[in-house]
């Protein structure tokens, strides 16, 4: 029967799989396939596997559970092995590599902090540090520009949004990476123009998200900060 597998873990995880299921329609139970010193979380793989968002959180939230006991290595959605057999003899491959990554990521837990800018304030710090975007503004406003001018103008405000974004960027960041053990930077998209994770120890955690809503407070207005976590380190292994 073929496996679907959620995460690897030390042996002696305490691994709360009793009565816990996993993903499909019909979801079979969570259990252990264990090698000497790791073990991996898998339950019967459904008839049709396809990345339903019934099912992308179903994944999530067995690896949830499993981050809050201890230390996990996640597996992306849709790994499958053939069999036990399988499972056992890969854990055994990499039995090395496994443990020193769960060593490295221990006791530790990802935060992922997301820093955001409205259009309309990007837009007015465009203006407010450029001189050549605010003789372009004034004359597409009043009537007096021509085709070329507003194309300067968009050329302008997108090539100045971007710096200043990136020096918020870095700002950002570099106040959070002291706070954390390991960062992850990951790609930015539509407002989102800082994307970062950060590997932190557990017992941190609390006084981690303080720190993050104190430097959200210092932002200026337009400014924000989302973060999610605690989350097991998907970035990290």
């Amino acid at each position: 029967m073929p496996l679907y597998l959620y995460a690897v873990t030390d042996v002696d995880h305490p691994l709360p799989v009793d009565g816990a299921t996993g993903i499909g329609a019909s979801p079979a139970p969570l259990r252990a396939v264990r090698a000497a010193r790791v073990a991996a979380v898998v339950s019967e793989a459904p008839a049709q596997l396809r990345a339903k968002r019934r099912d992308l959180i179903a994944h999530q939230n067995v690896l949830l559970m499993l981050g809050a006991a201890g230390a996990v290595l996640p597996l992306r959605f849709g790994t499958l092995a053939p069999d036990d057999g399988a499972v056992r003899r890969a854990l055994a491959d990499q039995e090395s590599l496994f443990t020193e990554r769960l060593r490295e990521v221990g006791d530790r837990v990802e935060f992922n902090v997301k820093a955001l800018q409205d259009e309309d304030t990007a837009l007015r710090d465009v203006l407010r540090e450029s001189a050549e975007a605010r003789r372009l503004s004034a004359l597409t406003r009043d009537g007096a520009g021509s085709h070329d001018d507003q194309v300067a103008l968009g050329t302008v405000v997108a090539a100045g949004v971007e710096a200043l974004q990136a020096q918020h960027a870095q700002d950002i960041a570099r106040r959070l990476e002291p706070l954390a053990h390991r960062t992850a930077a990951g790609d930015p998209t539509g407002e989102v123009f800082l994307n970062l994770s950060l590997l932190i120890e557990r017992g941190r955690a609390d006084a981690f998200a303080a720190s993050v809503g104190r430097i959200a407070e210092s932002l200026g207005h337009g400014l924000e900060l989302r973060v999610t976590g605690p989350l097991p380190p998907y970035s990290f292994v």
